[in-house]
């Protein structure tokens, strides 16, 4: 072993260590940002004092005046000491706040306390092995359902499904559609809505995701979808025109076999729409 250490290297090192502690607490007051709306309240206020900014977003002002300043010290909030206001410069809001639509991408700091409640869950995994389930992640379905959900209202069916050739004018004349790792069935409700012709049905193995899946169906008054609680490794409840898997291929504990089950349950002429990461198993 080389025991000579450089030095330069050596400090970079706690510099990117430093930094790295630094963001990590600042991603969890970004999320708090979040959760509050206090982006999107700044990003409709001209610059204010913090009083100003909590009454506007119906909060505390002591615990505003905090976040606030940790905002200014993160480069987020821009501050004027003269006036002691603050104002959410556009340039960031434009990526800060719910009307950035898929580019907000403040709402993705939420993970960072989803996964942060698992920690000893998957120390113990690391330790025992097997894995951490689903249901150690309590708000895993709602959080991969906002997500899903600006991009399934304004692109599933004016670009995605235009991407396998011939399915949108099949899905007009009616086919059967499975969507698998449903969640919350927005994407079914979404194309059942829009292909009144065609039978869908969702299927997840979360039973929260499916209740608020047909909580959903029941509220746009959708005849054409259902939900189904399974588990896909053990096969596909019926034939199928159409499978859908969005986002979810890469989660899977047994890719390979859900893929085979796949490939037995789509009918002559059946089509598979994946959609997923661009990514690599190997570093």
């Amino acid at each position: 072993m080389n025991e000579t250490m450089d030095q330069a290297k050596a400090e970079a090192f706690a510099g990117r260590m430093m930094a790295l502690l630094n963001d990590a607490f600042v991603g969890m007051l970004v999320s708090i940002g979040h959760q509050t709306r206090l982006f999107d309240t700044m990003a409709e206020m001209p610059a204010a004092t913090s009083d100003a900014i909590a009454q506007a977003a119906g909060l505390e002002e002591r615990y505003v005046r905090e976040w606030l300043g940790s905002m200014v010290l993160a480069r987020i909030v821009s501050y004027d000491p003269t006036t002691q206001t603050y104002v959410l410069p556009p340039e960031h809001a434009a990526f800060l706040t719910r009307s950035a639509g898929s580019n907000n991408l403040a709402f993705f700091t939420q993970y960072i306390r989803l996964l942060s409640a698992v920690e000893g869950d998957v120390i113990r995994a690391f330790r025992e092995g097997g894995g951490v389930g689903y249901e150690k992640y309590p708000d895993f379905q709602r959080l991969q359902a906002e997500e899903s959900a600006a991009l399934f209202d304004t692109a599933l069916v004016e670009a995605i499904l235009p991407l396998a050739d011939g399915v949108v004018e099949r899905l007009r004349s009616g086919i059967d559609v499975i969507d698998l790792g449903t969640g919350q069935g927005h994407a079914v409700n979404v194309m059942a809505r829009a292909f009144l012709h065609s039978r869908f049905v969702g299927v997840d193995f979360s039973s929260e995701g499916i209740e608020a899946a047909r909580a959903e169906a029941a509220s746009w008054k959708l005849p054409n979808a259902r939900f189904e609680v399974a588990d896909i490794t053990a096969g596909l409840p019926g034939q199928f025109d159409l499978v859908t898997a969005f986002d979810v291929i890469h989660d899977l504990a047994k890719p390979r076999v859900v893929l085979a089950n796949i490939s037995r349950a789509l009918r002559p002429e059946g089509v598979f729409l994946m959609m997923d990461m661009a990514a690599s198993s190997r570093l």
